[in-house]
């Protein structure tokens, strides 16, 4: 058979890194070259120890893993040390999502080694687990019992449906909804429990007062801000800035640890703050001084 010179070529370079490689190194027995063509692995059933590759003893009720270099337990087994041992699922359990450990089924909690029922006291349903219980909506929950929700005059459920929150143009006063005055150039504010500025006015005691134009610009920046970044959120915050008692407004972007406002000093020095959360309602940062601040959400 006559090769032309292209093919004669080609076979020549495949010889020469066929022969490069099979220099390079010895492949051991159970072993094949990995996906690169520059290493070795061991085939399925067998794992590398050193320059070898060694059987994966399986114990009974137990399987090759998933990568085929070592063992797990069967559905129903679990591991402990080398040898896989049945799960004792109680009376009224099942296997878990993992296989190898159990859990109640619903409307049943798990108590040591069982599976009690449990117990749904008057006006009470399972929970969305399915292992405990909660009250029904209108009814809150008092010990083992599930009381009705008392409405004072202009309130009603809130979303949990098991407290109670004033309606819009009321504020929560200890046990009682007070309806509340709205000043000039106010309106109700998302919650409808409490009033807020409008554009170029600012809070100050129950009155709304003209902005600066400095304050202005930055109120048309966090706009700005808000707008750039979805979901905006704001928060009336109070602390310390260098050791003094502050208290002030802050906004916060869903995507970002970023803080920024303004804070006021007990001498009604007012100040922009920058900063970023910590935690759960914590802010640090700095004020335009730039005192160190530690903030938390009212």
């Amino acid at each position: 058979m006559k090769f032309t010179k292209p093919l004669k070529l080609m076979l020549l370079y495949f010889l020469l890194i066929f022969s490069s490689t099979s220099e390079a190194f010895d492949i051991p027995e159970n072993a094949q070259l990995d996906y690169s063509g520059k290493n070795w692995e061991c085939v399925r059933g067998f794992f590398r120890s050193g320059k070898t590759c060694i059987s994966v003893k399986i114990p009974a009720n137990g399987q090759l893993n998933y990568s085929g270099n070592g063992w797990e337990c069967n559905r129903g087994y679990f591991k402990t040390g080398q040898s896989c041992q049945a799960v004792k699922v109680p009376e009224n359990g099942t296997l878990d999502y993992s296989s190898s450990n159990w859990e109640c089924l619903k409307g049943y909690r798990k108590s040591g080694s069982e599976c009690l029922a449990v117990i749904l006291p008057s006006n009470s349903k399972l929970d969305y687990s399915g292992h405990d219980w909660e009250c029904n909506s209108g009814f809150s929950k008092v010990g083992k019992s599930c009381n009705p929700v008392t409405l004072p005059p202009n309130a009603q459920l809130d979303y949990s449906g098991h407290e109670w929150k004033c309606k819009v143009g009321f504020k929560r006063s200890k046990n009682q909804c007070i309806k509340f005055e709205i000043p000039n150039n106010a309106k109700i504010d998302f919650t409808g429990n409490d009033w807020t500025c409008v554009t170029d006015f600012k809070r100050s005691a129950s009155k709304c007062v003209p902005m600066t134009p400095k304050e202005i610009a930055y109120q048309n920046l966090l706009i700005a801000r808000a707008r750039a970044c979805g979901n905006s959120y704001n928060y009336d915050v109070s602390g310390n800035c260098g050791g003094e008692s502050v208290r002030g407004n802050v906004d916060a972007c869903s995507n970002s640890k970023e803080v920024t406002g303004h804070v006021t000093f007990d001498n009604d020095a007012e100040m922009d703050f920058s900063g970023e959360w910590v935690s759960k309602g914590e802010i640090e940062g700095r004020d335009g001084f730039g005192n160190n601040c530690d903030l938390e959400v009212d």
